[in-house]
């Protein structure tokens, strides 16, 4: 792998676009709720969301955690914190799915920020620094091209 597929493939870097891809998905989950648009197509913005973010939680808590606190011992409470937050979002995304409001995303939005601030904050140098290793779930893919 050359050096310019080596810096794109840097799982922290990798965690940085992911993130940002999940905050333009909330974007467009309130601009839905900002146009009126039909409940059918709320629903579509909202299960792709919760969806992408169900995905990458998950393949956080199955590949990076675990990997990251193998590898961290020190990290081992903080990566606790995050699986923590992972299962409050979960039931967080679950009223969100019930009752698409304002109210609802706000929360979601909010608890989010500050979650992927402080994986930013403290995972993405430790992130890249690890070699490539193979695919570890944590991009979202939401069919978009």
């Amino acid at each position: 792998m050359d050096d310019e597929n080596a810096r794109f493939r840097a799982y922290g870097t990798q965690l940085i676009l992911t993130h940002q891809r999940l905050r333009e998905m909330i974007d467009d989950l309130y601009d839905a709720l900002d146009d009126g648009r039909d409940s059918h197509d709320l629903h579509l913005h909202c299960m792709t969301l919760c969806g992408a973010v169900t995905k990458h939680h998950t393949a956080e808590d199955a590949n990076v955690f675990p990997l990251l606190a193998a590898r961290h011992p020190e990290l081992e409470a903080f990566l606790r914190g995050l699986k923590s937050d992972h299962n409050m979002l979960a039931n967080m995304l679950g009223r969100l799915q019930r009752s698409t409001t304002h109210e609802e995303l706000d929360a979601v939005s909010a608890v989010l920020e500050t979650h992927f601030r402080g994986e930013e904050k403290r995972l993405v140098s430790v992130l890249n620094a690890l070699e490539p290793m193979g695919d570890l779930g944590i991009e979202v893919d939401d069919g978009r091209a």
